[in-house]
């Protein structure tokens, strides 16, 4: 019997001969707790995960992820409470470790179970001494909201900055960054008025807002939110506090509170207001592309002089944006997006189409309020001039069959000469509106 052969197998490690900056970009596509494993496979590993130029750190549980309750009560336990010490041990060592001689990005999102004694504007203040880039922090601890370091406010480096939740905007004086472009404010509290309006006149270069307020559980400490930017050049606003509406539903409370903007750069503006507050718009001679979903204008006929340029417009249609609207001469409007919020909209939707003479495209959308049909159809006494020479496409979401829409989708069709597409999906139940 021939005598068995034994072979051996040597596997090489070619992964760890690849150069370094190689060896970076495959950890930037893995979990930074495993990039930090990889510092025991070998000698040649060990230091690589410290000059990542981006560390991103997430601690937020599945409990986490609706966290705008600011009364939600954590349960901690012993077994808990020990693993949120060793992950807070290791986040802490980690960046401690950390030796790149620039830090593009950090990104850190703390959760409810976040120790309330745990240092966090450290860790801010050491990304801005690595000249960071691009920072986002986001914080959902059970404790009251923080300040972050002063240093942050004068980043000469950081270009792209969001801060979420349990954050305190305190912004110094000598407040100012001279590179930050996006800015991104979710549901922070803000020391006062001044000092927020002062913050945004201090950042030269920004060009992308987007804020998001919730004043349901806490106030945010801002009377008149002033959005003054030169630079300007997309907002986006969302307000989503519980409004505040008298008995018959035809008036909005005043809630003594506005949102005043006065942006002459700016292109495109979305806004979602449903807390009552007034607006206020002002100085856009630039705007190409507005939606908008509020309750009541501060000053609609200076609003309605800016707005009468753009090019494409998304309006939900109460009572207090849509019968002013309907009489704004929209010289420049192609396209046109409709979501009805009350039952008498299409009488100012047809005096809208005849003051839309260049419009191409139509959308009437009733996904977001399905119990609202129209309560009437009086057939105009004259064709819309977009109609018989620009429209292009129609499109009606979520058709109840009833006779107004019967009517005005007649309407439409009958009298559109350019029609190129048409598009109407029923109701999941035809006749759902009665």
């Amino acid at each position: 019997m021939a005598d068995d052969k034994i072979e051996e197998t040597v596997c090489e490690d070619k992964i760890s001969a690849l150069p370094e900056d190689l060896l970076v970009r495959i950890l930037l596509h893995v979990p930074i707790k495993d990039a930090i494993a990889t510092m025991f496979l070998s000698k040649r590993w060990r230091f690589i995960w410290t000059i990542l130029p981006k560390l991103e750190y997430d601690f937020f549980s599945d409990d986490d992820e609706d966290d705008d309750d600011d009364d939600k009560v954590v349960d901690d336990n012993d077994d808990d409470e020990e693993s949120k010490k060793t992950s807070w041990c290791f986040f802490d060592k980690s960046m401690e470790l950390h030796k790149a001689p620039v830090l593009k990005t950090l990104l850190i999102k703390l959760g409810l179970g976040c120790s309330s004694d745990i240092d966090v504007g450290k860790w801010i203040a050491k990304a801005v001494d690595r000249r960071v880039v691009v920072l986002r922090f986001k914080l959902s601890w059970s404790t009251g909201p923080t300040r972050l370091p002063k240093s942050l406010y004068t980043c000469e480096t950081l270009k792209e900055l969001t801060l979420s939740h349990k954050v305190l905007l305190d912004f110094p004086s000598s407040s100012c960054l001279p590179s930050l472009m996006f800015l991104n404010l979710f549901y922070v509290v803000y020391r006062d008025d001044a000092s927020l309006e002062s913050f945004f006149s201090h950042c030269p270069v920004l060009i992308c807002l987007n804020v998001k307020r919730n004043r349901r559980n806490r106030d945010d400490n801002i009377t008149k939110f002033s959005v003054k930017i030169p630079s300007l050049q997309g907002l986006l606003y969302v307000s989503d506090d519980i409004i505040l509406s008298l008995p018959d539903d035809d008036e909005v409370v005043d809630t003594g509170k506005c949102l005043a903007i006065d942006t002459p750069g700016l292109l495109y503006f979305s806004i979602t207001d449903h807390s009552g507050d007034s607006c206020s718009i002002e100085n856009m001679p630039c705007l190409e592309d507005a939606s908008i979903d509020v309750k009541s204008f501060s000053d609609m006929d200076k609003s309605k002089t800016y707005l009468s340029a753009v090019r494409s417009l998304v309006l939900h249609t109460t009572d207090q944006v849509l019968l002013p609207f309907s009489t704004v001469k929209f010289s420049r409007l192609i396209k046109l997006r409709i979501y009805p919020d009350r039952s008498d909209w299409l009488e100012a939707l047809l005096l809208l189409l005849k003051n839309a003479p260049k419009l191409k495209d139509l959308l009437v959308d009733y996904a977001f309020n399905t119990d609202v049909a129209p309560s009437s159809w009086n057939q105009p006494s004259s064709i819309a001039g977009c109609l018989s020479s620009h429209l292009e496409f129609f499109e009606y979401r979520v058709y109840g069959g009833t006779e107004e829409e019967k009517e005005f989708v007649m309407y439409i069709l009958a009298n559109s000469k350019c029609l190129k597409k048409v598009r109407i999906s029923v109701a999941p139940i035809l006749k759902i509106r009665t």
